[in-house]
């Protein structure tokens, strides 16, 4: 099942504006040598846009965000706690959800649009993940 990240307004005009920073050498007329550096980066922040989102497929969630891939088994995640860490992570919310996993306690911050439906999929793979008091209601 796939659930893409929830995209909060103020990250809106932040996200597109380094967009069109990118691309301002078509826009200025010179300096086209410019682009061979900004129009990667251009693609790669439209790429992460459109390409954010968390899959849980069999026993597997799937972070993906542009090119960039993730997989953690679901039956290694101990916890899921709601945050608001402005930590770099591959969501486009600071309403996001804490993952701790792994028997090294790895973390990884995720913002799906449906967090009760992302946790109950992931619970009835990994009925024993621990949720945050304030989730369950």
């Amino acid at each position: 099942m796939y659930f893409p990240s929830k995209k909060d307004v103020w990250v809106y005009p932040i996200h597109w504006g380094c967009v069109i920073a990118c691309l301002t050498p078509i826009f200025i007329g010179r300096e086209y040598g410019a682009l061979f550096f900004t129009m990667p980066l251009a693609i790669l922040f439209t790429w992460g846009w459109f390409a954010t989102g968390y899959k849980i497929h069999n026993e597997w969630l799937i972070i993906q965000n542009g090119p960039i891939k993730k997989k953690i088994p679901i039956k290694e995640i101990k916890r899921i706690t709601p945050t608001k860490s402005p930590l770099a992570s591959a969501a486009l919310s600071i309403d996001r959800l804490e993952i701790i996993y792994g028997s090294d306690f790895g973390m990884a911050l995720v913002s799906p649009k449906d967090q009760q439906a992302f946790i109950s999929t992931a619970k009835r793979i990994n009925p024993r993940i621990e949720v945050a008091q304030t989730m369950n209601q």
